[in-house]
């Protein structure tokens, strides 16, 4: 029986770049080589695509684009070609893929631009489709979306840059609808260095203006004070949540799983994760953040739709905890990528 030619996809220009090497490094060991005949290939930081033939561990520290033997490769766009196009002796060969994994955040990689290449490829792919990446890699789409399906979230207020010759109005409208501290970030940039938390007018202002440095259009919202929650939800048509996972207060990449939660607050945040999911029309895979305050409301915060997948990550670890070990996950990413390739709605 022929193996199947997964192609992975990783590396990327976003600022999660070591994220995705670190996932795809992790997804790589574990593959089942007699099942799939991998097919690496890695965007350095500058958006260059190289097919990468080396050793796993270079992907890892990054060493990848330094191997000689890289070569430069693209996905085809074009559904007769269905692969890539890999440079050979100073001509393109063409290489068949079944199924794409792109392991690939931030910028150009959940934001709906990777999977448009995709679907103009014709190839299965595993991950969320062009809409649902692309509404929840813009915030201020995600909070409007969630808040008119009645998803309980922190108080916020989106900031267009066509308001930008009358900001003095729009703090005032900020100030008027959320109360100090105010977490301030653009809605789609993967720059932290331009987020940030504001407890006074002048905060709020600078802020905003450096927000409006790297997006279109920024978030602001009431900063939540309590305890800290990750869910993920797995699926298509009948998606399912993993139990819940709190977050350490003293280290943030530490998740606690299941978290010290009572039954019914555990189930109203696994609903929630789950009907956000649905409202979003997320599918494949999502992790969702969500808070619980002191005064004990319930809150969904970010999603992500391509969530760090080495095995140590949030995302795996819940899966995990439901009875999905790593191997599993993947297996099953790719299948049900491959699975539900052939719909037509």
């Amino acid at each position: 029986m022929a193996r199947i030619r997964l192609l992975v996809l990783f590396g990327g220009v976003s600022g999660e770049y070591q994220a995705s090497l670190v996932s795809a490094a992790s997804i790589l060991r574990v593959l089942n080589t007699e099942k799939y005949e991998i097919v690496p290939v890695g965007i350095n930081k500058k958006g260059r695509w190289l097919y990468f033939p080396g050793d796993y561990d270079e992907i890892a520290t990054g060493k990848w684009v330094e191997n000689p033997d890289c070569t430069p490769a693209v996905l085809s766009p074009d559904p007769a070609h269905n692969g890539i196009l890999i440079l050979d002796d100073g001509h393109y060969t063409l290489k068949r893929i079944d199924v794409i994994f792109p392991l690939l955040q931030g910028i150009y990689g959940e934001d709906g631009t990777i999977q448009g290449l995709c679907e103009l490829s014709g190839i299965p792919y595993v991950g969320n489709n062009v809409c649902g990446s692309a509404v929840c890699r813009n915030k201020s789409l995600t909070h409007t979306l969630l808040t008119a399906a009645g998803i309980p979230m922190p108080r916020w207020v989106s900031v267009s840059r066509r308001n930008l010759n009358r900001l003095e109005h729009e703090y005032d409208r900020i100030i008027e609808k959320l109360d100090y501290p105010i977490y301030v970030k653009p809605s789609c940039s993967d720059s932290s260095n331009a987020s940030g938390v504001a407890v006074n007018r002048e905060q709020l202002a600078a802020l905003v203006k450096r927000a409006f440095t790297r997006d279109s259009s920024v978030l602001a919202e009431e900063l939540v004070e309590g305890r800290e929650f990750r869910v993920g939800v797995f699926g298509y048509d009948l998606p399912f949540a993993s139990f819940v996972g709190e977050l350490k207060k003293d280290d943030k990449k530490q998740i606690i799983v299941p978290a010290d939660l009572d039954d019914d607050t555990a189930r109203i945040m696994r609903e929630l994760a789950i009907n956000a999911y649905c409202a979003l029309e997320c599918q494949s895979l999502a992790l969702f953040d969500l808070y619980c305050t002191e005064r004990g409301d319930i809150l969904l915060g970010e999603v992500n739709t391509m969530p760090e997948l080495a095995e140590a990550a949030a995302y795996p670890t819940l899966m995990a905890d439901l009875g999905m070990r790593y191997p599993y996950l993947v297996e099953k990413l790719i299948e049900q990528a491959i699975e539900h390739s052939d719909r037509v709605f």
